[in-house]
């Protein structure tokens, strides 16, 4: 395999391994903060992450395709069909895969803050080795671009939490009532 079709496939595992990882980290930080229940976030954590994963994959598609399209306007260098589609499933495979590092906490733990913890370390802990291995492909700083990943995974995190907590508030104090 040549060095432009590993680089082109690793879009697709970049791209994957990013979005599962921040979105299912903010995802279980989140109902873990709004509704202290293990299995919730176990539960909330694999739905969020499917649907994730398969929303992911059709949009990373989609854009392929239309990158695609333009660089043939443009006459540039075209991804054949073939590595658009490794590109898109390997988006899906692993936005899958990601999603189980921090659910796994969940559903390992009884202590709901020690999983916390440990889901958003190994979460950042990916993250920062996604950054690194991005800035080496791009031959670029590597500590530069895995704290990058860090600072944004932790944004999600913290983002999350916050509206988990808020949500919670809401809804147990009782301010809120369903209109219907």
């Amino acid at each position: 395999m040549r060095r432009f079709d590993l680089v082109e496939g690793f879009q697709g595992v970049a791209f994957g391994t990013m979005d599962g990882l921040i979105t299912i980290l903010g995802v279980v930080i989140g109902i873990a903060s709004a509704t202290q229940t293990s299995s919730i976030v176990v539960i909330s954590g694999v739905v969020a992450g499917v649907a994730n994963a398969f929303g992911n994959s059709i949009g990373f598609y989609a854009s392929e395709l239309a990158e695609r399209g333009e660089h043939i306007h443009e006459n540039q260098h075209v991804s054949s069909m073939a590595e658009t589609r490794r590109s898109t499933i390997l988006s899906f495979a692993t936005s899958l895969a990601s999603m189980t590092v921090p659910v796994v906490p969940f559903a390992l733990l009884a202590n709901l803050r020690l999983a916390m913890v440990i889901a958003l370390v190994a979460g950042l802990t990916m993250l920062f080795g996604l950054g690194a291995l991005v800035g080496k492909l791009s031959r670029e700083n590597l500590l530069k671009f895995g704290v990058r990943y860090v600072l944004l995974g932790l944004i999600g995190a913290v983002l999350s939490f916050v509206v988990g907590d808020l949500l919670k508030d809401l809804l147990t104090v009782g301010r809120w009532v369903p209109p219907f």
